[in-house]
């Protein structure tokens, strides 16, 4: 897998699927399967609550996108 900011899904907190993963502000974000990731990137703006998580994670681990 490449490199994942994050380990869990943010809307079921299952482990990310390799084939689930797509980009955001520069780095790779996972999700538990393709229609959470396929959902998140076509509606990116509007999903608050996963871009609130990733931005989280990306704060805390000092990742400069």
């Amino acid at each position: 897998m490449p490199d994942v900011i994050n380990r869990y899904c943010p809307r079921s907190g299952k482990p990310v699927a390799n084939d689930s993963l797509v980009q955001y502000r520069g780095l790779t974000v996972g999700f538990c399967n393709p229609g959470c990731r396929d959902d998140f990137a076509a509606r990116m703006t509007e999903c608050k609550s996963d871009t609130r998580y990733f931005d989280a994670i990306i704060k805390e681990q000092d990742l400069a996108p």
